[in-house]
């Protein structure tokens, strides 16, 4: 009894310790691209967790689209990997002091892209 005790809180600590590092990506988070010309163009994924896994939106306002809804959105080990099929883009970043690191991949294309942590007020 006392090993099926602690096989069982061994179990739910686990589960709770990933859900504590999943929600460490869970938010929305903006950032603007600098693309060639000096033009830059604002992104915000919007990364939720279900309780089992993280899903995301990705909004670009700067083009008027909203709530695009990303194929895949991973997180670990401070790294988040979100894709978009339809437009074969990737995003994949670090968490550092509170804020992504990284990258955003599109057709063959790679661009720095920074995101920090925003609070939603309507369509940002």
């Amino acid at each position: 009894m006392k090993l099926l005790a602690t096989v069982f809180f061994s179990l739910l600590m686990f589960s709770a310790t990933a859900q504590d590092k999943l929600n460490e990506a869970t938010g929305n988070w903006a950032g603007a691209l600098e693309l060639p010309g000096g033009q830059s163009l604002r992104i915000v994924f919007h990364i939720s967790n279900d309780g089992e896994a993280l899903s995301a939106t990705m909004d670009s306002p700067d083009q008027g689209a909203f709530g695009m809804k990303m194929d895949k959105a991973a997180y670990g080990d401070k790294t988040i990997e979100l894709t978009m099929n339809q437009i074969q883009g990737t995003y994949k970043g670090t968490l550092k002091d509170g804020k992504f690191e990284g990258t955003w991949s599109q057709s063959g294309q790679t661009f720095p892209l920074n995101l920090e942590k925003v609070v939603k007020e309507g369509k940002i």
